[in-house]
């Protein structure tokens, strides 16, 4: 069942953000064919709605939801990790600029 829940926001860390979240949930599928039917179930991803943006650092609806569901990508990690490699000595001359 969804429910109504208050949240920090993932970009400042204040409890601003006002979101309907949707648990996974198993869900079946039936299809038929032939006189016969198969039953298939499979589970949904747990999912956040958010009714408004941050009100703190300003971040809109559709940021503050891609944060929720998906994760912040932290590019500061990619760095940290491409450093890493290079000082292991293995050859990145196919990397990607940052």
């Amino acid at each position: 069942m969804p429910e109504t829940i208050v949240l920090e926001c993932p970009f400042c860390g204040k409890k601003t953000i006002n979101v309907t979240h949707y648990p996974p949930v198993l869900q079946t599928s039936v299809s038929h064919a032939a006189g016969k039917s198969k039953t298939q179930y499979y589970y949904t991803k747990e999912r956040y709605e958010a009714q408004d943006g941050c009100s703190n650092c300003g971040k809109s609806v559709k940021e503050v939801e891609k944060a929720l569901n998906e994760g912040k990508k932290d590019p500061e990690k990619d760095k940290r990790i491409l450093e890493r490699l290079k000082n292991q000595g293995l050859d990145l001359s196919f990397e990607t600029k940052f």
